[in-house]
């Protein structure tokens, strides 16, 4: 989610405020009233109504990505309403907008403002419009949302320790092979990868060390009203950091002698292996402590979202109006992180079965998805990544299907309007333009959303990783796209994808034939570039075909 920038404006303002009252001109004695106002001050806005226009604004801000500001006017809205006890509806939405504010600025959880202290994240917002309304829609969607981007962030700490596993099992496999005798000279150039490896792997240890949220949890720690405290003592590996300090230390040394040309003490291979063991096992259980953070995280956002679209489902089918589908769309992209969080698992089991096999590190990752995807290969992580795949397109499937729905709506909405013109009254045509000018504009700027969802599942048929393998659906999706704009070539590059993975040359080759003809070179640089990469994969699997039953004796 990137690093988070601190609300400073409300500090500048009151500062601001103060430099404006300590300096300046006298105000003077007498005062010139406006003549159109008739020297006397207009009545002051009803405080409902300044509410009502606060929540508004609100809105309107966060529809216009202006984030903070929507924030600023969402929270004087609940400054209003908490101090004249208005009505807990209009204070569940301005909480519920604050919310979503702060989710799109990456504050999930509570924060820290050197000036004030202690800020509620969004989870507390959401929370505090469910204490005041429990069945409350939006935030109920907005926990399942802050749900799924905290996973994320766990999850990121948790993959680049994965990294930094996989590195340091391809050291010690490289150090093992080197002290084979049989190696002859391929001895000394294994010992120089994995010392090229180990300084890699240093530098980025000692990166991760000053972090501090990579191998300790800050959320565990208490901090004061000001929002100062003490770093997180606990150590999430298996040993303290001294012993895995010592263990990178000795590491370092036994592979400097080998390089070196030192003759090696009798136990020190013995002692190379643990020390890499040890540092292994430290962040495969720091690796552990995120994943399942994240995997807690990710669930807790499947089961909300779930919540939310049957609540959803249920006022849609008393109030008569279309269901709130974008639900749908989240699914997908919760069930796609699962299905990846499982994958993830296999792919990892993978990697070390081709590491023991001495695949280079160049081959590594090609090797893993060998391994993963072939029938030989089961694992209850596989079959769990499988079943939430299939969720994940079941649900994309939903959203696109409801968003053409909608988009049909919208468009017979527009109909009618046109058809009850009154063409002689000019205010009333200019008004119906920009309406329809408008909704043209909204339903242009969704299809490239329902254009990238319908990627996203053709993908999901394409892809051996998914195991989906469903060529017919890659074609109807491929379909769906034309349907939706005839002059734009992507749907040949999915069907010649989806030709590809199943290895039929031919029909692959002009489909991307096809695709680079019609494709813009700014548009699609990089996936031209890959087709004619693949047009001559299927150029020379076609001719190898075509001579297989052909006589080289002669």
């Amino acid at each position: 989610m990137g690093s988070m920038n601190k609300f400073c404006v409300l500090a500048a303002s009151v500062l601001v405020f103060a430099a404006l009252g300590c300096s300046g001109p006298s105000e003077p004695e007498t005062f010139n009233p406006n003549p159109l106002t008739g020297g006397e001050p207009g009545p002051e806005t009803p405080i409902p109504d300044r509410i009502a226009d606060l929540l508004q604004e609100s809105k309107q801000q966060y529809d216009d990505m202006q984030y903070e500001t929507a924030f600023r006017q969402a929270e004087k809205a609940v400054q209003l309403i908490q101090e004249n006890n208005y009505p807990q509806e209009d204070l569940v939405l301005a909480l519920t907008i604050e919310g979503y504010c702060l989710l799109q600025m990456k504050y999930i959880d509570d924060y820290f403002v050197s000036t004030f202290g202690k800020q509620d994240g969004a989870v507390s917002k959401f929370n505090s419009a469910l204490r005041l309304k429990s069945d409350d829609f939006r935030a109920r969607l907005g926990i399942g949302l802050a749900h799924f981007l905290r996973h994320g962030n766990s999850i990121r700490k948790a993959e680049t320790l994965g990294e930094g596993i996989i590195l340091l099992e391809s050291i010690r496999e490289d150090f093992r092979r080197a002290l084979n005798p049989k190696k002859g000279d391929d001895r000394k150039e294994l010992l120089r990868e994995a010392s090229r490896k180990f300084t890699s792997f240093k530098s980025s240890r000692e990166k991760l060390l000053e972090l501090k949220y990579i191998f300790r949890d800050p959320s565990t720690v208490a901090v004061y009203q000001d929002g100062t405290g003490a770093d997180a003592a606990e150590w999430l590996g298996e040993t303290d950091e001294a012993t895995e300090t010592l263990a990178v230390r000795d590491m370092g040394y036994i592979l400097d002698d080998a390089m070196k040309g030192a003759e090696l003490r009798a136990d020190d291979p013995k002692l190379f292996h643990g020390a890499a063991v040890t540092i292994a096992e430290n962040w495969r259980k720091a690796r552990k402590y995120w994943r399942l953070q994240g995997l807690k995280d990710l669930q807790a956002s499947r089961n909300k979202l779930l919540a939310a679209r049957r609540q959803d489902a249920q006022i849609a089918e008393d109030t008569g109006r279309m269901v709130y589908f974008w639900v749908d769309r989240d699914l997908t992209f919760v069930f796609q992180s699962l299905g990846a969080f499982f994958m993830d698992s296999g792919l990892e089991a993978s990697r070390l079965q081709a590491i023991s096999e001495g695949v280079p590190q160049d081959r590594l990752e090609a090797r893993a998805k060998e391994i993963y995807i072939s029938e030989d290969f089961t694992s209850p992580d596989k079959a769990e990544s499988k079943r939430n795949y299939e969720a994940a397109l079941s649900y994309t499937k939903s959203f696109v299907r409801k968003h053409k729905e909608f988009e049909d709506l919208r468009r017979r909405k527009v109909d009618t309007v046109q058809k009850g013109d009154d063409n002689d009254n000019p205010f009333l045509v200019d008004l119906v333009s920009r309406y329809q000018q408008t909704m043209d504009e909204m339903i242009e700027d969704e299809k490239a959303l329902r254009s990238q969802m319908i990627l996203e599942a053709a993908a999901l048929c394409i892809d051996p990783l998914f195991q989906i393998n469903d060529l017919r659906e890659a074609n109807v999706w491929a379909e769906e796209l034309k349907a939706m704009d005839p002059d734009d070539p992507l749907h040949h590059f999915v069907r010649a994808t989806a030709y590809f993975m199943t290895k039929e040359w031919e029909s692959a080759q002009e489909e991307y034939q096809a695709f680079l003809n019609d494709a813009d070179i700014s548009t699609y640089a990089n996936r031209r570039k890959l087709s004619r990469t693949r047009i001559m994969t299927c150029e020379g699997n076609i001719k190898r075909s075509a001579g297989a039953g052909e006589d080289d004796s002669r």
